[in-house]
């Protein structure tokens, strides 16, 4: 039986058609859609079951005794307003503008979390409301130049409402619209798809469908069900539910407890009370209790009920409603489960990304550049290669924009302005930003930035001072010339003054036949020979076949192997320090040598990611590092990294620059003359910044996520970090903590010595041998060519260690015939 009243009717004529009802015989009312208070109260006096379907009032406890037997398969609003403002938070909006329909009674109350935001954050958080038929304009007009907005609205003037705001640039593409009411789906919203001036982002919300439900239904397809609900009107969907909810509840109370049919109106007793419905109690308890198994049959999902039968059991599906897609839900945990990943790819926007000109992340492809190439193709680079692969995985178009001032992003207090690529997303020029762009707290206030697609630190450019070829005598470098000169002539002087020594002490005469007690004379063994043999041999460490006897001589000699000792130790001491490179920065191994010492200037980039780390840091070593280049007169800070590694090349040594070691790494392989210093500190990452609350958000960090487990993020670095024809590794130094390997280059001198000196004894040694040819020759009447044949032979029979004496025969007989017989 049904029963239409229109909006002017009041609670008097409610209340009579209630009552006409159920002097009909009715056992349960479904509705109406509002000012439904009068009916219920006499539902609840007569016991009959009490259903509705729209939006309704939470009530308190004194409201609920008079409305015992309502139920509200409408969600409840409380828990649609936790929904709306997880989702706001889901978008991680900072600040927007709520806008809502005065007239709606219910606005308040579905709104309210959004609300007490407002009441906390005033500043950021604002609320416009309208009146229908009002000049729409005069409300968007207000809130100009406002990116994010909650629009609460009946479907049937959202269209009128956003064409006023277009004038006003509220419906651009860097603009988010999120709209609250559950029947959006039903408006004609989707006239705006192809029309450019309706290019926002926009979401909207309805209630999830029942998977169970359309497996079971007469359409076979689940697509063509989905559909089919989604072109109906919300209310249709829940009458449906409501019909369902109690037809289930009534067939489960008549088969377990039959009753008896009685008569029940609106009209008091006796005892000034109406007659209630024996089974109506049963029947609403059963609605309340419905189990999961009977969920099958709704349509809006599960039906569960608090104790004010408000619907506490539902999900929440966000989706676009110009392309009709899904792209996450809701559930009353508070969980958001993102969807349909790929599917905003349906609107056809070419994104700009804004980024710089910086070395290895985006430069100019000069080739292309001469044959007058275009947009993409004009540039190379890290970042480029980049968007290129997460373009493919996802699928969008893009063109890079690269920014005016080839800047990062820096907030200048004074015009309360951010430059560079932040301040592009911030004024909304451009979809993402991409280069060597750190996350920080102050950057993350502006902007939203994906997963990092890079880690990285900071470390030490130092200068690398490449290996000095070392002249022959390189070994000789550890003393002077002068100290040479004295050590020659000292080694002169002490043999000379070592013969008279030994010839004016007694004990150093010896008889040279000690079988003869008796001898005509003696002799002394330290003739110049011997004396300038232990006199070298001493100094250096080498031993000798004689030794002094005389106290005198022994004194003398301990003197000379004392000092003999120290020059050998001194110059074997210093001879690794004279062969190998000593630096300026030697004693500066980390950020702390180089924060502690004051010779070696040093600074960074102004303005960049490592400028603010050492200026906000709190560490006592970073601090001082930031006073110091405070200090530094000429400033130590530069324009960007490009001009840090020139000072740090032109300088030679006595300035270094702090940088990000991706940039480090790529300049160090690039060029022998600089090098990293220390161990890496201050942990960044790099990520691509995009606007608040830009839906595209998660799709690349998904992407990101993929290309990093494929390995592909790693293979990009390698290809444009390494640089396959680095013959760094040649003739540079190392570090000062290293023990570096001697070349032939630096030991060569000494192999000289020792070919000289083996050749000048081969060459004493030739001529000795020659004389004694001729000794020999003579000696045995040969000729001078068959003694040295004969001589040579004997010489090259290396095996044969015993020679006749037959020259030292002839000698001795030629001595003795005179006084023979």
């Amino acid at each position: 039986m049904i029963k239409k009243l229109s909006s002017y009717d009041g609670p008097i004529a409610l209340k009579r058609e209630a009552c006409n009802l159920i002097d009909d015989g009715v056992e349960a009312i479904f509705g109406p859609s509002s000012q439904a208070e009068s009916v219920a109260v006499i539902c609840n006096n007569t016991g009959i079951p009490h259903i509705l379907f729209d939006y309704g009032i939470e009530e308190n406890y004194s409201h609920k005794y008079k409305h015992q037997m309502t139920l509200n398969v409408f969600p409840s609003p409380s828990i649609l307003s936790k929904a709306y403002a997880d989702i706001v938070n889901s978008f991680g909006w900072k600040k927007f503008t709520i806008v809502y329909d005065a007239e709606d009674v219910h606005a308040y109350t579905k709104l309210q979390d959004l609300f007490q935001l407002h009441s906390l954050h005033s500043d950021i958080v604002r609320i416009r409301k309208f009146k229908r038929n009002e000049d729409y304009r005069i409300l968007w007009k207000s809130i100009k130049g406002e990116r994010r907005i909650v629009l609460d609205c009946n479907p049937n003037i959202l269209l009128d409402l956003l064409k006023a705001a277009v004038p006003f640039d509220l419906t651009g593409q860097f603009n988010h619209l999120f709209l609250t009411n559950l029947d959006t789906h039903s408006s004609e919203i989707k006239s705006f798809r192809d029309n450019p001036a309706y290019a926002m982002n926009v979401t909207a919300v309805r209630l999830k469908l029942n998977d169970g439900f359309y497996k079971h239904s007469i359409a076979h397809k689940r697509a063509i069900a989905n559909i089919k609900f989604h072109r109906q009107p919300l209310k249709v969907t829940l009458i449906h539910d409501a019909l369902m909810l109690y037809g289930i509840a009534l067939k489960n109370i008549t088969t377990n407890y039959p009753t008896t049919q009685r008569y029940v109106n609106c009209d008091y007793n006796e005892y000034n009370s109406t007659y209630s419905s024996p089974a109506g109690s049963y029947i609403y308890n059963s609605m309340t209790n419905i189990s999961p198994l009977d969920e099958v049959h709704f349509r809006s999902g599960s039906m569960l009920f608090d104790d004010n039968g408000q619907r506490t059991g539902f999900e929440i599906e966000m989706y676009e409603p110009l392309n009709d897609y899904g792209t996450a839900f809701w559930n009353t945990k508070g969980q958001i489960t993102q969807q349909h990943i790929g599917a905003n790819v349906l609107k056809k926007i070419v994104y700009r990304v804004a980024t710089r000109i910086g070395e290895p992340y985006f430069m100019e492809n000069l080739t292309a550049k001469t044959e007058n190439v275009t947009h993409n193709r004009r540039y190379m680079g890290y970042a480029v290669d980049l968007i290129e692969a997460l373009s493919k995985e996802i699928g969008f178009e893009y063109i890079f924009v690269p920014v005016a001032d080839n800047g990062y992003g820096k907030y200048n207090k004074e015009t309360k302005q951010w430059n560079g690529i932040i301040g592009e997303l911030i004024n909304n020029d451009a979809h993402m930003g991409i280069c060597d762009l750190t996350i920080t707290q102050a950057r993350k206030t502006v902007v939203d930035f994906t997963v990092p697609f890079m880690q990285l630190g900071i470390s030490i450019l130092a200068y690398q001072k490449p290996t000095e070829s070392k002249a022959w005598s390189a070994f000789l470098d550890p003393f002077t010339v002068d100290v040479w000169i004295y050590v020659m002539i000292s080694i002169f002087i002490i043999a000379l003054l070592f013969i008279f020594m030994a010839r004016i002490s007694r004990d150093e005469w010896e008889n040279p036949h000690p079988c003869n007690k008796d001898p005509i004379c003696l002799e002394n063994k330290w003739n110049i020979s011997n004396s300038f043999w232990l006199t070298m041999g001493s100094i250096m460490t080498a031993g000798s076949d004689i030794l002094p006897c005389s106290a005198s001589m022994r004194t003398f000699n301990a003197m000379w192997w004392i000092f003999a000792v120290i020059i050998a130790n001194s110059y074997t001491a210093n001879l690794a320090a004279f062969l190998t490179n000593s630096k300026m920065e030697g004693s500066i191994s980390g950020i702390q040598d180089l924060a502690e010492q004051t010779k070696v200037k040093f600074g960074t980039m102004e303005g960049g990611s490592t400028f603010t780390f050492f200026s906000e840091s709190n560490e006592t070593t970073y601090r001082l590092a930031y006073n110091l280049m405070q200090n530094n007169d000429p400033p130590a800070y530069t324009k960007d990294n490009k001009e840090g590694v020139d000072r740090v090349l032109k300088n030679n040594g006595s300035y270094m620059f702090l940088m990000e070691t991706t940039s480090l790494e790529y300049n160090t392989e690039r060029n022998c003359k600089l090098k990293m210093l220390g161990e890496k500190f201050g942990e960044k990452h790099y990520a691509i910044a995009v606007p608040f609350g830009a839906e595209y958000r998660s799709n690349l960090s998904v992407a990101i996520l993929k290309l990093s487990e494929r390995g592909e993020l790693f293979q990009l670095k390698n290809k444009w970090w390494k640089n396959h024809n680095n013959t760094c590794h040649e003739g540079v130094q190392t570090d000062a903590s290293e023990t570096p390997d001697m070349t032939f280059s630096e030991v060569r001198g000494i192999f000289y010595t020792l070919g000289v000196g083996v050749i000048i004894a081969y060459t004493v040694g030739i001529f000795e041998f020659l004389i004694y040819t001729q000794k020999v020759a003579a000696a045995e009447k040969l000729t001078f060519k068959k003694a040295f044949l004969k001589e040579i032979i004997f010489v090259l029979c290396v095996w044969n260690n015993k020679k006749p004496l037959k020259l030292a025969s002839s000698n001795s007989s030629k001595t003795t015939s005179p006084n023979a017989p």
